[in-house]
C-alpha cells in the first residue's frame, strides 16, 4: 500500500464514522497528519457534542500525563463517543516518568472503547517501537508523516494531486516538483489560490508560472538547464531578466541552486549507473535535474565541477564585500556564469 493509498484508506474510515479508539499521527511531513487531525476534529462529534465530550492537551503544557488518562477513561456526557487530544506530544517535558509518553502505554494497551484518543508529534518521528507496537495491537492507527524525497516527486504527484480533481500536464508536475519541491503545505496552498482565477479543470506549465510567481521561460530551473547544454545566449538572456526582476529572482537562491548543481554534477561523475534512472536513484534527483545531469556530465569534467564549486564561493564572498567593497550582483552574475562555462 502506498502513502497516498494509506492516507487515504484511514480518511474514508473516518468519513463513515469507522473510528479507531487511539490514532497515533506523526513524522515530518505535517501535511498529512494535519489533514487526519483535521478530519477527525471534524466528524467525531458534532459541534454541540463537542462542549460537553471534547478535550485538548498540549505537550508543554502537561505535567502529568494521568490528567490524560484519566480524560480518556471517563464515560462521554453527551455523545455515543468522547475525543481527547493529545497535541504537540514532542513538547511533553521529560521532568518525571508522568510526563513521559511511556507513563501511557498501560492505556495504549488496553483504551476505552468510547474514547477516541488523538497523539500528534508535529513534524517529529516518534522512536518508540513499543508505544507504536502497543497502539497497533489494540486496534489503533498509526500513521508516520514521511517527507517526499525530490527524487520521487514527479512520480508522487500525480496520485496526491488527484484528490484536487484538477488536471495537471505531465510539464505543469514538473515544474511544480521543480519550484515547490516537497513542501506539501505551500504546494496545496498555491494550487488552492489558483483554483479561484481558473475556469476550467486543466492545469497547464503556462498556468503554474503565471500563479506562483515564476517566468516560464527565465528561472532558476531554466538557467542550470541553459548551463547544463552551454547554452551561452540563453544564460544572458535569463541573468538580464534577473537584474530586472529582483525581488522574484533573489540572489542568495540561485547562487545556492548553482552550487547545489556543481555538487550534484562531482558526485554525478562518480556514479556507477551514469543514466538518467541511475542518477535518480544514486544521486537523489528528480527527472528533470538528472535529465539535466546527463547533459552537464558531457561539457564538464570532475574537476571542472570542483573548480565552480569554489568560483561560486568566491562570487559570493565578493558581492557580501568579503574580499573588499561589495560588487553589484548583476556584475557579479555575469562574471559568474561566463567563468563558469569556460
Amino acid at each position: 500500500m502506498t502513502k497516498n493509498e494509506e492516507f487515504s484508506k484511514i480518511c474514508n474510515d473516518i468519513k463513515i464514522g469507522k473510528f479507531a479508539p487511539i490514532y497515533l499521527l506523526h513524522g515530518e511531513e505535517v501535511y498529512f497528519v494535519d489533514r487526519i487531525l483535521k478530519l477527525l476534529q471534524e466528524s467525531v462529534l458534532t459541534d454541540e457534542e463537542k462542549d460537553f465530550d471534547f478535550q485538548q492537551f498540549h505537550g508543554s503544557d502537561v505535567e502529568d500525563l494521568t490528567e490524560v488518562i484519566y480524560a480518556c477513561r471517563r464515560y462521554p456526557m453527551v455523545a455515543a463517543r468522547q475525543l481527547v487530544i493529545l497535541n504537540n506530544a514532542q513538547s511533553l517535558v521529560s521532568r518525571s516518568d508522568r510526563t513521559r509518553i511511556d507513563h501511557m502505554l498501560p492505556y495504549f494497551q488496553s483504551p476505552f472503547e468510547q474514547t477516541v484518543l488523538v497523539v500528534v508529534y508535529n513534524g517529529t518521528k516518534l522512536e518508540k517501537a513499543d508505544i507504536i507496537k502497543a497502539v497497533t495491537k489494540s486496534g489503533g492507527v498509526v500513521y508516520e508523516g514521511k517527507r517526499v524525497p525530490d527524487y520521487e516527486l514527479v512520480k508522487f504527484l500525480p496520485e496526491f494531486l488527484a484528490q484536487t480533481g484538477l488536471q495537471f500536464e505531465p510539464n505543469a508536475i514538473q515544474m511544480l516538483a521543480d519550484h515547490i519541491g516537497s513542501d506539501l503545505n505551500r504546494l496545496m496552498s498555491e494550487i488552492d489560490k489558483m483554483r479561484i482565477s481558473m475556469t476550467g479543470t486543466r492545469v497547464t506549465a503556462d498556468l503554474i508560472a503565471a500563479h506562483i510567481g515564476i517566468s516560464k521561460d527565465f528561472n532558476n530551473y531554466e538557467l542550470i538547464h541553459a548551463i547544463a547544454v552551454k547554452d551561452f545566449r540563453k544564460c544572458e538572456l535569463i541573468r538580464r531578466y534577473f537584474v530586472q526582476n529582483p525581488k522574484n529572482n533573489p540572489w542568495v537562491i540561485t547562487l545556492s541552486v548553482l552550487f547545489d548543481f556543481f555538487t550534484n554534477l562531482m558526485l554525478s561523475h562518480y556514479a556507477s549507473d551514469k543514466s538518467v534512472n541511475g542518477l535518480m536513484r544514486e544521486v537523489g534527483m528528480n527527472y528533470g535535474a538528472a535529465k539535466d545531469m546527463v547533459a552537464a556530465l558531457k561539457n564538464y569534467s570532475a574537476w571542472k565541477a570542483m573548480e565552480n564549486i569554489a568560483l561560486i564561493r568566491e562570487c559570493d564572498a565578493r558581492q557580501k564585500g568579503a574580499r573588499g567593497a561589495a560588487v553589484p550582483e548583476d556584475e557579479v552574475l555575469l562574471d559568474l556564469l561566463y567563468r563558469l562555462m569556460h
